[in-house]
């Protein structure tokens, strides 16, 4: 069904209204104009493509969908060599824009968001994708330092635009019809990609699909670029045959592993929008400069689930193992709120290496389980967010895996494929951030109570040990320990006011042998069993005692008495990995609580984090 007058009119109405804004964006970003027009014709082409999704949104919305796509076509144009500078922009013009482009790419948006949108501190942050404390900081050094650049105070940086908005007053647009034409063909396309009628189709109304002489589309050429403008598409370096859409998952294959009913929801090379297609996916690429990459999403029926997939080519093994390398650091630190990494498993068979990592968010009370594998020259993700345990979850996307694998063993350069047997086994988690050695957000649950995200301080010095309690004093400065760090883990956002006192500890440090660190330990644990008796009012219960000859862990609960009529609670873990140890507290918040059962969880998470200290 074609699109009404209505969805004409509406559409016109946005375009004309978000434009400017947006090449004002694109221009600040790039420093390159001719990019900036290309990125926000291109963005409202693909938004008219789009447009029974987006004309549901208010105008705010439909901004920020497609602020996104403008910005994400803007850097990919801006480093295409055939798209040409303006050298011959007013003084005023190019200050601002040496300025901005002084400052990293990550600050910069950080800036642009803050001055030339209307987004809260919060969406913000989730643009950029770091935490709103990390974000607020970013946000007043990039102020500070387009201060200092401009020579100007603070309260003149909004100024700093108007040059350019002198410039942008002056520059042609494409009528609407162009980019409804141009976005309905899109779209046509989208829906029947290398028919030769929708090619036809393209290349009467100015655009092309490159392709070979195979008559299946391109991995590295799905993506349309306009004949009326310069740009150059690297050809693949495989020989022989090439990834297609033909080698990605399908929705019947998904729903034959999951049950249920699924449908595909995108298909494509990752070249538009973010490019960030399953969720922790840090960059549209895991390969620096891979040979080809495409993605493809599915939906199913039952809410909050969803599964996706990626396969990408390098030109090496090399090349492909570092890329294998960069997914699993994005998986293991999965920084989505409330999402808890519950375990990591290593996979034979799949492939010359696989790995699994085992989530669950929270929010949806849903296991999400991401899969990674390497064949070769290629390599495969997967990604299933459902309803069910999270071990069975895994079981399943274990199978997804060997599924997309399979699909690429027939490629060339492609290594082992895929065996009847699969074997899983529980892994170490993979070391992850500045601070490896001590536990971090995707390690710790969520309290009882709330239903907030924890948010950890940055790792620093254990010059005092914020982890000790009143039975047993421990300070992280003995004779012999080295390299002592201490974290904390606060819920900063609730809306539940919480006690000060609530909050989660740890704080780590290292001996030169074994035998020193279980020394240490060992008073540890004989201290907290003498608490009762010589600290009156303590009440020390023991939760947890495993020990063997290379690990410690034992947990109490204490309750101290503060009064006839209140008492503090803490439960404690004492851990040892090695030559490692560490110390772990958590003090509640009335029924803002951690479960035994997760804190001796957690208290084993530490341990096995221990081993990069």
């Amino acid at each position: 069904m074609g699109m009404s007058t209505a969805d004409h009119e509406t559409f016109e109405a946005f375009y004309q209204d978000v434009r400017g804004r947006l090449l004002l964006q694109t221009w600040s970003l790039t420093g390159d104009l001719e990019a900036a027009k290309s990125a926000v014709r291109a963005a409202m082409v693909i938004t008219w493509h789009h447009w029974r999704k987006v004309r549901r949104m208010d105008d705010f919305e439909r901004e920020d969908w497609v602020r996104p796509v403008a910005w994400s076509k803007a850097i990919r144009n801006h480093s295409v060599p055939l798209l040409h500078r303006d050298q011959t922009i007013a003084p005023g013009a190019h200050s601002t824009l040496s300025a901005l482009r002084s400052l990293p790419l990550h600050d910069r948006k950080v800036f642009l968001l803050g001055h030339l949108t209307s987004v809260d501190l919060g969406q913000l942050a989730r643009e950029v994708g770091t935490p709103i404390s990390r974000t607020e900081t970013d946000l007043q050094g990039a102020n500070a330092a387009i201060c200092e650049a401009l020579g100007i105070a603070p309260e003149q940086l909004q100024s700093i635009f108007d040059p350019l908005v002198d410039v942008l007053t002056e520059q042609p647009w494409p009528k609407t019809s162009t980019l409804t034409t141009a976005g309905a063909v899109r779209r046509r396309v989208h829906t029947a990609v290398g028919a030769a009628a929708a090619v036809a189709a393209l290349v009467g109304a100015g655009f092309f699909v490159t392709q070979d002489a195979e008559t299946e589309p391109r991995l590295n050429t799905l993506s349309m670029q306009s004949a009326a403008e310069e740009f150059e598409v690297e050809p693949s370096e495989i020989p022989g045959k090439k990834l297609s859409a033909k080698d990605l998952v399908t929705d019947d294959e998904v729903a034959k592993i999951y049950g249920g009913t699924w449908a595909v929801d995108i298909t494509s090379d990752n070249l538009e929008g973010t490019g960030l297609t399953i969720p922790c996916q840090a960059e549209p690429s895991a390969g620096k400069r891979p040979v080809a990459s495409l993605a493809r999403t599915f939906t199913a029926e039952s809410k909050a689930t969803l599964a996706g997939t990626t396969i990408e080519s390098s030109v090496d093994t090399k090349a492909a193992s570092a890329a294998y390398k960069r997914m699993q650091g994005w998986y293991a630190a999965c920084a989505e709120p409330r999402y808890q990494l519950m375990f990591t498993e290593s996979v034979k068979g799949i492939g010359d290496e696989a790995t699994l990592f085992a989530y669950r968010d929270w929010a949806t009370n849903r296991a999400v389980t991401f899969g990674v594998a390497r064949t070769g020259n290629h390599t495969a993700a997967v990604t299933v967010k459902t309803e069910g345990k999270s071990s069975a979850t895994a079981a399943k996307t274990s199978t997804m895996l060997g599924t997309a694998v399979h699909n690429l063993c027939s490629m060339p350069n492609a290594g082992a494929c895929v065996e009847t047997k699969r074997p899983r086994s529980t892994a170490t988690p993979l070391p992850i951030g500045k601070a490896p050695g001590l536990i971090n957000e995707t390690d710790v649950p969520p309290a009882d109570g709330i239903s907030d995200p924890w948010e950890a301080t940055g790792a620093k010095a254990a010059k005092t040990n914020p982890a000790k309690t009143r039975c047993d004093n421990t300070e992280f400065n003995a004779k012999g320990m080295s390299g002592a760090q201490t974290r904390s883990f606060l819920v900063t956002a609730s809306k539940k006011k919480l006690a000060p006192t609530f909050g989660l500890t740890e704080t780590a440090g290292k001996f030169r042998s074994a035998k020193e660190a279980q020394a240490f330990n060992t008073g540890i644990r004989s201290r907290l069993d003498a608490c009762g008796k010589k600290e009156l009012g303590s009440h020390v219960t023991l939760l947890e005692n495993d020990v063997t000859k290379d690990r410690a862990i034992t947990v109490w609960h204490i309750r101290v008495e503060i009064d006839k009529d209140t008492s503090i609670f803490y439960r404690m873990a004492a851990i040892r990995k090695g030559s490692n140890v560490a110390q772990m507290s958590f003090v509640p918040d009335g029924d803002v609580d951690l479960s035994s059962s997760d804190f001796v969880a957690l208290a084993r998470r530490a341990a096995d984090r221990l081993t990069y200290l």
